[in-house]
């Protein structure tokens, strides 16, 4: 593991490297007491570990044996390649919605509290209570947002790239992603400045520059980039090749792998319309018919994929 170990939770190691007490050291100063100061650094730790115990939960429940690493930027949640997108699309929503809910139920029940007499009183005698719950819901809530911006290397351009995907080839959305990134960086830039928060405007410098070197990569591409773009091809090849083993075989469950190996690997319309043939015919003797139709509107229109179709209409009629 990366970084000092800090504990083991659910089987998940956490560790942190000493740039994080820095981070949240400089988020805490300015809130004004000391009370206060600490109660929000406290805050900020909790809410950066349940946001990736939101990755790493949903990996783990893949097998995919998640470690998370709390450093300068955050916290960054590592684990053992997925096998499909649905996987990747789940791991990367999971952390923002994992501080969306936690907001929500500290919200609810800081309002609550203060909504009977009793326990308002309680919050008033006892204000570091107070500040905890209202730093929680705060925290949590702009923290997972600030995540959902489609950015990179935030989650929000991950779930981006996963749903442009779903249109097009890799390339292209990498490409739309990489735009946008460029896009809003700017105007995050911006805001920072107008803002003058030191903190923010060097994420957001640091932020731009990911994306900069995102586009460059997306538009113009280098020798390095290229052959990663040849491997990737090979990579798919090889998925079709053990995918036809497994429909040979008749094992429909390893052809949705490969099929979903093929899809993500995959650089050429060509291979994509092969691995939706894999996932179309996998689908299908898997008794999902309507992911099947789904998947048959993007996939080669061989014998196989036209038999699989009618078998599906078949079946979903007579259902």
């Amino acid at each position: 593991m990366q970084g000092i170990h800090l504990f083991t939770f659910k089987g998940i190691p956490v560790g942190f490297q000493p740039m994080f007490i820095v981070l949240i050291v400089i988020l805490s100063i300015g809130m004004g007491s000391v009370t206060e100061c600490i109660t929000f650094g406290i805050c900020a730790i909790l809410g950066v570990l349940i946001h990736e115990f939101g990755h790493a939960l949903v990996a783990r429940h893949y097998g995919l044996k998640p470690q998370i690493i709390l450093h300068g930027f955050g916290g960054i949640t590592v684990h053992s390649h997925s096998a499909t997108d649905k996987q990747d699309f789940f791991i990367t929503f999971a952390g923002p919605l994992a501080g969306l809910l936690t907001s929500v139920v500290f919200f609810g029940v800081y309002i609550l509290m203060y909504m009977f007499p009793p326990t308002a009183m309680f919050l008033s005698e006892f204000r570091v209570i107070s500040l905890f719950l209202m730093y929680m819901y705060l925290v949590n809530f702009f923290w997972g947002v600030f995540n959902l911006i489609p950015i990179i290397p935030m989650d929000g351009s991950k779930v981006l790239n996963y749903i442009l995907r779903r249109f097009t080839n890799q390339k292209k959305a990498a490409k739309i992603s990489a735009v946008i990134g460029i896009i809003l960086g700017v105007g995050l830039l911006v805001w920072s400045l107008l803002r003058q928060s030191i903190w923010m405007i060097i994420i957001s410098a640091f932020l731009l520059m990911s994306n900069f070197a995102a586009v460059r990569a997306a538009f113009k591409g280098s020798e390095a980039e290229r052959n990663q773009m040849s491997a990737a091809a090979l990579q798919a090849e090889k998925a079709y090749e053990r995918g036809l083993i497994a429909a040979r075989e008749h094992d429909w469950k390893q052809l949705e792998v490969c099929g979903n190996q093929m899809k993500k690997a995959a650089m050429e319309p060509e291979q994509i319309e092969r691995a939706y043939e894999c996932l179309t015919i996998a689908a299908t003797n898997q008794g999902e018919y309507e992911q099947a139709l789904d998947y048959s509107t993007r996939a080669r229109q061989s014998d196989a994929v036209k038999q699989a179709k009618a078998r599906c209409n078949s079946h979903l009629s007579n259902g």
